[in-house]
């Protein structure tokens, strides 16, 4: 069994190309889910800040 370099694990057997290919399909997943989730806080941050916005300024107009 040959043993080479890959960028994100130190050293793993050159048979595991496979469990490599599902452990980055589950990188991207993660990544893409967590850039949604990131996009959504956004948004809610920013209607929060809006509704509090228009709130505050109906009550002291």
């Amino acid at each position: 069994m040959e043993l080479y370099m890959d960028e994100k694990w130190k050293l793993s057997a050159k048979g595991s190309r496979r469990e490599a290919g599902r452990r980055s399909m589950a990188e991207s997943f993660s990544r893409r889910w967590a850039s949604l989730v990131k996009e959504q806080r956004s948004r809610f941050y920013i209607m929060r800040r809006c509704v509090v916005m228009l709130i505050c300024w109906r009550d002291y107009s």
